[in-house]
């Protein structure tokens, strides 16, 4: 006689349902025994036409005061106590133009900008204004190595530990990973022809911590070899290399009492963004770094802003609700004040994301909400805010991008690919461009006032 397996089948269906509903209930991306649970939502259909209905709740109250930006520039919302928060910032830009100083901008994002998509477009465009060569911050291990184009990247032998997987290492660096030398270990960075600005740079740094003192052995262009002393170190520390001109570098290690948080690649002046994007990163997880870490990475490189892109992994909520979110990012604003004091923090909304409704994809009916959240975590922090949703198009613009004729995004709806993400980062680099541009205006005419 044959076995029913009917209410098996029953059971376990009800089973997988009744977990997917209890994940429904975290609006976010949540680590559990060091794994990352994304957001689900079963009930988003239903909950759709709610969601659609409900109205903000924070009104920006100062874009009434604020000047209509030229056709074409989405303009930075100043919600801090500053008339000019970038002041320092655009001054020190001029400097570097004269190749007199230099900027440095640390980028923390999600997979949004993964693999330096927008945020190599933005650089290099910067950087050919700006001056500067090299593409900045890079990790040692990486799982976009192979993807990235702003830099050739290979490694072997480390053991990587990150935010995403251990948030209670408390070793982590400024752009929450830590790196362990094991036998055999290596890492290799080449300059790459994809931009104007990465090809080759003189200056290569490496981050480390260590118990005792160290060796590094450093190989430039195959051909130069040094042995670099690395002074044992409690606190993120460095070593500098440096040639006229370099186009690939290697480094090899000592395995015992080390710890590696990243190199760099640069000139001496210019512009550097500094790519910190983690797939899977909500923003809160970024708590886990430590507050001595982070400030004395700022020590190291100094930074003249820091820049918040995140929201894709918030954006599965099915409730409008964000004050969870909102309470989790002021705390981790009020850290990066203590550790970069008085340096300013640029806030970017979600981008657009799109969801299949009625045979079409449209943009998903939480997105505006988050972004209001977004909004408001800005405004009580006192940040900058810049609008990337409206800088893609508004309301289902993720669609036409990931419909145009070529491709501007890929077909989950989410993400850009290359060629959009040089749309959006061109966007970006006209509105620093164009506070450039005031900040100027604003000097010739006390100058003429002066005289």
């Amino acid at each position: 006689m044959n076995k029913n397996y009917i209410p098996q089948a029953f059971y376990f269906t009800l089973a997988v349902a009744g977990i997917l509903g209890i994940l429904s209930l975290f609006p976010y991306e949540r680590s559990i025994f060091g794994y990352p649970i994304k957001p689900v939502s079963i009930f988003s259909d239903i909950l759709t036409d709610d969601i659609a209905q409900l109205k903000p709740l924070f009104v920006d109250s100062l874009a009434l005061e604020s000047e209509p930006a030229p056709k074409g520039v989405v303009r930075f919302r100043n919600f801090t106590d500053d008339k000019y928060p970038l002041d320092k910032l655009l001054g020190q830009l001029l400097k570097a133009k004269e190749k007199k100083g230099k900027v440095r901008i640390a980028w923390y994002g999600d997979s949004f900008s993964d693999g330096d998509i927008l945020v190599s477009d933005l650089r290099d465009t910067l950087q050919s204004l700006y001056g500067g060569n090299g593409v900045g911050f890079v990790p040692i291990t990486s799982e976009v190595a192979g993807f990235r184009r702003s830099v050739i990247h290979s490694f072997g032998g480390w053991n990587t530990t990150s935010i995403l997987t251990n948030l209670r290492s408390g070793r982590f660096g400024i752009n929450g990973f830590s790196y362990t030398p094991d036998s055999g270990n290596y890492v290799f960075y080449k300059g790459t022809n994809h931009f104007k600005h990465t090809s080759t740079f003189s200056t290569f740094r490496i981050f480390y911590t260590s118990a005792y003192n160290q060796k590094a052995r450093i190989m430039i262009n195959r051909k130069d070899s040094r042995v670099m002393d690395m002074v044992a170190s409690e606190f993120p520390s460095m070593i500098t290399v440096q040639a006229d001109t370099i186009r690939q570098v290697s480094a090899r290690f000592n395995l015992n009492g080390m710890t590696c948080f990243g190199a760099s690649l640069e000139d001496e002046t210019g512009i550097y963004i500094d790519n910190f994007a983690i797939k899977g990163n909500s923003g809160l997880g970024l708590q886990a770094i430590p507050e001595k870490n982070l400030a004395a990475f700022d020590s190291l490189l100094h930074y003249d802003m820091i820049v918040l892109q995140f929201g894709l992994n918030v954006s599965n909520s099915p409730s409008a609700n964000f004050t969870s979110y909102i309470k989790g990012m002021s705390k981790l604003i009020d850290k990066l004040k203590e550790a970069f004091p008085e340096t300013p923090i640029l806030l970017l909304s979600v981008s657009d994301r799109s969801q299949r409704r009625q045979g079409q994809f449209v943009t998903m009916p939480v997105i505006p909400f988050l972004i209001q959240a977004q909004e408001k975590i800005a405004f009580d922090n006192k940040l900058l805010f810049w609008n990337l949703f409206e800088a893609m198009g508004g309301e289902n613009s993720m669609a036409g991008f990931a419909n145009s004729k070529p491709a501007l995004a890929n077909k989950d709806y989410t993400h850009l690919n290359f060629a959009g993400g040089r749309k959006v980062g061109l966007s970006l680099a006209r509105s620093f461009i164009y506070e450039v541009e005031k900040y100027e205006k604003r000097r010739k005419s006390l100058a003429a006032i002066a005289k």
